[in-house]
């Protein structure tokens, strides 16, 4: 349970800090031609945003078993 709560913090941050220093990363990464050209101008702004808003709801998910608890009802139907 430990685990699975140091992992959800560390998803949280990165997820902060993907939204916080995005103008960094995208200076490192250089721009997402598919997002500038699908999104139009600042998709790449976009895509870490939305990158980061995910991770952070997956950490918030992960340590209280709502994750498996997603994805095994997914699964199960198959």
């Amino acid at each position: 349970m430990i685990i699975k709560i140091f992992y959800g913090i560390l998803l949280v941050t990165w997820g902060f800090s993907l939204i916080k220093y995005r103008r960094k990363v995208k200076w490192w990464t250089g721009s997402f031609a598919w997002a500038e050209h699908y999104l139009g101008s600042g998709g790449t702004y976009l895509i870490m945003i939305l990158a980061g808003m995910f991770a952070m709801f997956l950490g918030v998910l992960y340590p209280f078993g709502w994750l498996e608890l997603l994805f095994w009802t997914l699964w199960e139907g198959q």
